[in-house]
């Protein structure tokens, strides 16, 4: 059996993992922090400054409500997080003084946000250093506290980096390695998701012509797609359709969306049919979006050749997907 020293030494990470997020070592009088009641006395809370490397505060009980207040425990209870504001701060002993009933309600949003974001930073900062086995203030150092001064905040310069590394990490200090460490995890991280659009519509034409028509009024609105917003119409049921739009930016998918129904009206009037819509335009969730996918596999399923289904549809049953598949 190994000695307990040599268990815990084995336990430990090979480089250092844990630092501030701010190059200041202490915070600022008036600043807001967000902290973690880590034990209650009678006289009140001792805190955890999460953003500055777990350094200890102290909430007084006479700053933790306006109202009067007998004991700490009902006002808050270990392991919570608060948002608190700084009173004073004496570096040579390490005392930092706080206040919960200071902090005003107006404040708690910017505040969040800004902790959210360093947090997103730390943990991404964190990856390269286990991975490049650098100690993670020096990433703090060359990357991060450096980046304060081009951008409001890092986590908004690594957004940026997830499409343009090479303007975000002008000028920075670091090595090959960390540089293609910490795009990796940036674009793993912060890369949008896409979001789709559905809408379903019909689309009928009982001219000469019709099965074409409609065709050619659904390629015509398929072409409207981009390299970045991907244009999807598949079948349903003759006559009803349904429409996919595959985008990153929500406001651009669902003007393409619009765009691509008011392209179909306009082809498929001019051709002596009609459109009409049985869904507008809207934003899907990942139910919507297998519920979806089972009724198309479930709807392909029963249209088999000869079925009564493609009978009584004869004439407008036209699949765009499929068809552009075959050519």
């Amino acid at each position: 059996m190994e000695p307990e020293a040599d268990q815990k030494q084995k336990n430990q990470p090979d480089v250092n993992l844990d630092c501030r997020f701010y190059r200041q070592k202490y915070p600022s009088v008036d600043e807001l922090v967000m902290v973690e009641i880590k034990h209650i006395t009678a006289i009140g809370a001792y805190v955890m400054l999460l953003e500055y490397n777990n350094i200890e505060g102290m909430i007084m009980l006479s700053e933790l409500s306006r109202k009067r207040i007998r004991s700490v425990s009902k006002l808050t209870r270990v392991g919570r997080k608060e948002i608190v504001v700084v009173l004073r701060v004496d570096e040579n002993k390490g005392y930092i003084d706080l206040s919960k009933k200071r902090v005003a309600p107006d404040e708690l949003a910017e505040c969040e946000n800004r902790y959210k974001k360093s947090k997103d930073v730390h943990s991404i900062l964190r990856h390269v250093a286990q991975t490049t086995k650098t100690d993670i203030e020096q990433l703090y150092e060359t990357i991060a506290w450096p980046l304060y001064n081009k951008y409001p905040h890092p986590y908004d310069a690594f957004r940026i980096a997830v499409t343009e590394p090479d303007s975000v990490l002008e000028g920075l200090e670091i090595s090959t390695e960390v540089r293609e460490s910490l795009l990796h995890v940036i674009r793993v991280r912060l890369s949008p998701k896409p979001i789709k659009i559905r809408s379903d519509f019909s689309v009928t034409c009982f001219e000469f012509d019709g099965v074409q028509a409609i065709k050619d009024s659904l390629l015509a609105a398929t072409a409207l797609a981009t390299e970045k917003i991907q244009v999807s119409i598949r079948l349903i049921a003759s006559p009803l359709y349904v429409m996919l739009i595959t985008a990153v930016d929500r406001n651009q998918g669902m003007l393409l969306a619009n765009n691509v129904l008011r392209k179909i009206m306009e082809e498929i009037k001019s051709r002596g049919g009609n459109l009409v819509v049985k869904e507008q335009p809207h934003f899907l969730g990942d139910e919507d979006d297998l519920e979806l996918e089972e009724l198309i596999k479930t709807m392909s399923a029963s249209k088999k050749p000869g079925s009564d289904l493609e009978e009584e549809d004869e004439g407008m049953d036209v699949d765009i997907d499929d068809e552009e598949e075959k050519s």
